[in-house]
């Protein structure tokens, strides 16, 4: 008998394209809380700033993305069935001007080791190895954005205490962690993120190498040390500004209005770049036709603004 033809599209790929066809790139309206703790002022800036293209992701990641959400829903089932009272979840988290945003995982009471003591609750999974570093220096050393995403959640609801809890992907075994509120770390990293908010230019890179370890696995790497052009978007244009009135809005000086997420991600024709994005040297300015001119790295004249016949 002869074999089987083999089938142009298999299963599994069958599979992993219908998560792609029903995922959705979109910009984030601020600073997650689950980044706000990253190493690096630029990176956070250009995520901020909508200044590289939206990531995408195939269906194997995506998938495993909704193996992460679906841990969060068992996660909550263990704690009710110990007797632990679970609520609040997905209860918004809002800090500097609404610019810093995110959702809690739950919140509750009846923790063992401190049942009278209102838990904020935040839920990971993890591969064996990150398990075995998280077990060995705890999640401030280990996972240095879910502390920050932890201390953020307790700072907004007005908590002292995170329960951490970690399921093992491979194993599944789990890890928890009672963390405690830090105010003195909260209110530096709250005052870092309202001055990366309110930096009008790119910030200082963590390094200005760009075999840095971090620098390499950043996803604004060719942005910051390749001389990507930024996206057209009015978070990329010089005459916008984030104000601090709650909601994360946004102003525009050109046209003196403020701009709604829509027009923020359409830009409107009188988009001009934020110089230090450009990568070359700003020669001339023509404030009567709104273009600027520049002599870019890569060779030759560029002029922002100019429109062509």
């Amino acid at each position: 008998m002869p074999p089987l033809p083999k089938p142009t599209t298999s299963t599994v790929q069958a599979i992993y394209r219908v998560y792609e066809e029903a995922a959705e790139s979109w910009d984030s309206l601020g600073i997650s809380v689950g980044e706000a703790n990253g190493a690096c002022d630029r990176a956070i800036w250009y995520s901020f700033r909508w200044a590289t293209p939206l990531e995408s992701y195939n269906g194997k990641q995506l998938r495993l993305f909704d193996t992460g959400n679906r841990e969060e829903d068992r996660l909550v089932d263990d704690l009710r069935r110990i007797g632990v009272e679970v609520y609040g979840q997905q209860d918004r988290i809002r800090l500097v001007g609404g610019h810093v945003r995110g959702k809690c995982d739950g919140k509750g009471f009846g923790v063992p080791e401190a049942p009278k003591t209102e838990h904020l609750f935040e839920f990971k999974s993890s591969n064996a190895k990150n398990m075995r570093q998280i077990a060995k220096l705890g999640c401030e050393k280990a996972k240095p954005l879910h502390y920050g995403q932890c201390q953020l959640g307790m700072h907004a609801f007005g908590l002292s205490r995170c329960l951490y809890l970690v399921a093992c992907k491979d194993t599944d075994d789990l890890y928890g962690e009672r963390i405690e509120y830090d105010l003195e770390f909260c209110l530096r990293l709250l005052a870092r993120l309202e001055r990366i908010v309110s930096e009008q230019s790119p910030p200082s890179r963590i390094s200005d190498k760009p075999d840095w370890f971090e620098c390499k696995l950043c996803k604004h790497y060719a942005a910051c040390h390749e001389d990507q052009m930024p996206r057209v978007t009015c978070r990329s244009c010089l005459h916008s500004t984030p104000i601090m009135d709650g909601n994360a809005g946004w102003d525009c000086s050109r046209w003196n209005k403020p701009v709604s997420f829509d027009e923020q991600k359409a830009a409107c024709p009188a988009h001009l770049f934020i110089p230090a994005l450009v990568p070359g040297e700003q020669i001339d300015v023509d404030e009567e036709n709104e273009t600027i001119t520049y002599r870019l790295r890569a060779g030759g004249l560029w002029v922002d603004g100019a429109t062509t016949a």
